[in-house]
């Protein structure tokens, strides 16, 4: 069964904790989910896809088959679904279809431009930056010092709909020197959030798509 790069948020459930975070791969009979303390194999997880073009979240019962922790770029399970709708399944496999299709095109949700205060943090302290573009799964920081690809971080965010700051674990996944011909800074994939910087994140980003 053919497995794709696809990044879209996930929510999961494992022992009575949720948390949102977002995928690596995914096929038609389970999916690779990024984590930095994932389940333990053979936990069965509640799962919430957030596919793109769907209504609402396509809804599946798994079963961690395997699960990795330790360095950031790595870390997270493959888990094996166990339960979900056959219509849901045909859903994947058209949406892995048009994906092959899209000459390596992996985001399931485009960027789109803002400019944003951020603070996020490696190991050291926090630095304020700010964001050139943002998405449904992740966010590009400008910053003339990007940490290395692979490289855990936190990052917080101040929406404009003048809530709290919203924050995030997230796992750089990009990165661009200065001195070239695009901007300095990181990609950064969002994982092991609340459900509350997901549904703030949903509302700002809706908001955007109307304007």
């Amino acid at each position: 069964m053919p497995t794709a790069s696809f990044v879209f948020p996930v929510r999961y459930v494992s022992e009575g904790v949720a948390v949102q975070t977002t995928s690596r791969e995914l096929s038609p009979l389970g999916i690779s989910v990024r984590s930095l303390a994932p389940p333990h194999v053979g936990a069965r997880v509640s799962m919430a896809l957030y596919l793109p073009n769907a209504a609402v979240p396509e809804v599946a019962i798994a079963r961690v088959a395997r699960s990795r922790s330790g360095s950031p770029g790595e870390s997270g399970f493959w888990a094996d679904f166990i339960v979900v709708d056959p219509q849901a399944r045909m859903r994947i496999s058209h949406l892995l279809s048009e994906q092959d299709q899209a000459e390596g095109q992996h985001r399931a949700y485009e960027r789109v431009p803002v400019k944003l205060q951020v603070r996020f943090r490696t190991s050291t302290e926090f630095v304020q930056e700010h964001a050139i573009n943002l998405s449904r799964g992740g966010i590009f920081i400008r910053t003339d010092d990007p940490p290395p690809v692979d490289t855990a971080v936190e990052v917080e965010l101040q929406l404009p709909d003048a809530g709290p700051v919203v924050s995030s674990a997230g796992i750089v996944v990009h990165r661009q020197m200065p001195g070239g011909v695009k901007p300095p800074g990181v990609g950064v994939q969002f994982v092991d959030a609340s459900d509350t910087f997901r549904e703030r994140m949903d509302e700002y980003m809706d908001s955007l798509l109307k304007e």
